[in-house]
């Protein structure tokens, strides 16, 4: 079940900037403990952060296993993202066998993807979500992990160039680039509100929190912020269909047809849409040796998933293009599917599949919950979920919105929420709500719906509680 928004937040309000990223530039960070005497290396694997795909290595700065190679402490399989001009901390402590991150907002699931972990010689030992950490209830009040004023202090900005405006504060100066820092061991958190939070970083505890930024600017003015060190390769974005067999330089994606007396069929292929497909997802690492290691591996009915698990794990495959900086790769997205060399029987499965789906879109449209969600069965329905779901700062941005439109767009925002979540693309009760009343059914018809109730719920913020019923009133049921 999903449980604030507030952790959907990249993909409700778009506009905020804050977005699973996903870049050819890959981070490598180098973050050393304030005393000097460790450094912790992260090494990202695949093409989005922030995530845990990549491992990390904590490092003596000043011993040494053979000359010039620094003696190894341990490793953590999961990176630590960092990027250029991103809210992403990582910090480690004087022993070197402590480590916590802190990133501005939850972008997967799981415990290692919160808004705060904290690590013990590699074993994560405390999680915090974002109001946890700085004592926020986001229910009454913004509540952001890290205080923000780019867009204050800045004139104007290029990559190269950022000037400062001319009535900027060493105060403002100070909190663009020390909203959180690592001061022998504590940890300084400066949040949206203002408010400093303090962690121990040896005992992995919060000392205090919700301190007056003025009331302490006084004895952290001078201390400046030890950044990570950050470097990036390039990703190669080589699909796991296409990776080959060393000896025999054939791609994965015929071997498996081989494998399964199926025929593969491109995702650019003319007939891609014609027949019933059956599908692979399949996911994993590659490393330099050629080896894979299957992260997920689901597999339609038709397959034989012992005989491919086989064929994965026991052959080599080609790995020239893996960057030398990094000595595996993750490679995902199975673009393609299988059916039968036999057209004839492509056609049957293919009916047989349409039936199938005629019945699970009527089955959708009788229930309360999908996927784990509730479905509201009404527009009214839609208010009070909107309602239960949305944080402050949510309804804050929809109470003082000119219009409604940015919040309904298909690179992201409310809308896509409500039509993803709520069925209104996959059929649900809510979507039969609106077609009963001959609405939405037409082209672009889910965004109308999508945005009808977007705009109802501000009016509902203001005070206009009755708004949907009048909307009711003017379209009664039409279809049955």
């Amino acid at each position: 079940m999903l449980r604030k928004i507030i952790y959907l937040l990249p993909i409700i309000f778009w506009s905020n900037g804050y977005t699973q990223i996903s870049t050819q530039r890959v981070p490598i960070s180098e973050t050393y403990s304030y005393n000097g005497k460790f450094k912790l290396k992260s090494i990202s694997f695949d093409d989005e952060f922030p995530n845990t795909k990549g491992e990390s290595q904590v490092s003596y700065t000043q011993k040494y296993e053979s000359l010039g190679v620094k003696k190894k402490f341990y490793k953590i399989n999961r990176s630590f993202d960092l990027y250029d001009g991103y809210p992403f901390f990582a910090a480690i402590s004087n022993d070197g066998k402590k480590i916590i991150y802190i990133k501005d907002k939850v972008y997967y699931d799981g415990k290692e993807n919160q808004n705060v972990t904290y690590y013990i010689n590699g074993e994560l030992k405390k999680v915090f979500n974002t109001d946890e950490f700085i004592n926020c209830d986001s229910d009454k009040e913004k509540c952001d992990m890290f205080y923000n004023n780019q867009y204050k202090v800045y004139e104007r900005t290029t990559p190269t160039l950022k000037k400062y405006k001319k009535d900027i504060t060493e105060k403002d100066k100070f909190l663009r680039h020390n909203f959180v820092f690592n001061n022998n061991d504590t940890i300084y958190v400066i949040d949206s509100r203002k408010k400093i939070t303090l962690f121990d970083l040896n005992k992995g505890e919060i000392l205090k929190t919700k301190i007056d930024f003025d009331s302490i600017y006084p004895t952290i003015k001078r201390i400046e912020a030890v950044k990570s060190n950050i470097d990036y390769y390039d990703y190669p974005y080589k699909y796991v269909i296409d990776i080959e067999n060393s000896i025999s330089k054939e791609k994965l994606s015929k071997s498996i047809s081989k494998l399964s007396n199926l025929k593969f069929i491109s995702f650019g292929d003319s007939t891609f849409h014609k027949y019933k497909l059956f599908r692979i997802d399949l996911t994993g690492y590659l490393d330099r040796n050629g080896t894979f290691e299957i992260e997920k591996l689901k597999l339609d009915e038709n397959f034989n998933k012992e005989k491919i698990k086989d064929y994965l794990l026991n052959t080599k495959f080609k790995t020239d293009f893996i960057p030398r900086q990094v000595d595996k790769i993750y490679v995902d997205n199975f673009f393609g599917g299988y059916r039968s060399f036999n057209d004839s029987i492509a056609q049957q499965e293919t009916l047989k599949e349409k039936e199938r789906r005629v019945k699970e879109y009527k089955k959708r449209l009788t229930l309360s919950e999908i996927d784990g969600i509730f479905i509201p069965k009404n527009l009214y329905e839609c208010m009070v979920e909107l309602d239960k779901k949305l944080n402050f700062e949510n309804k804050k941005q929809l109470r003082e919105a000119k219009n409604s439109w940015e919040f309904n767009s298909h690179m992201g925002g409310l809308g896509m929420w409500i039509r993803n979540n709520w069925g209104i693309n996959g059929g649900s009760r809510l979507l039969k709500y609106f077609y009963d009343r001959d609405f939405g059914n037409e082209m672009f018809g889910k965004d109308e719906i999508s945005g009808l109730i977007i705009d109802h719920y501000i009016k509902w913020l203001k005070g206009n509680r009755k708004e949907w019923e009048k909307w009711e009133r003017k379209n009664p049921i039409k279809n049955k």
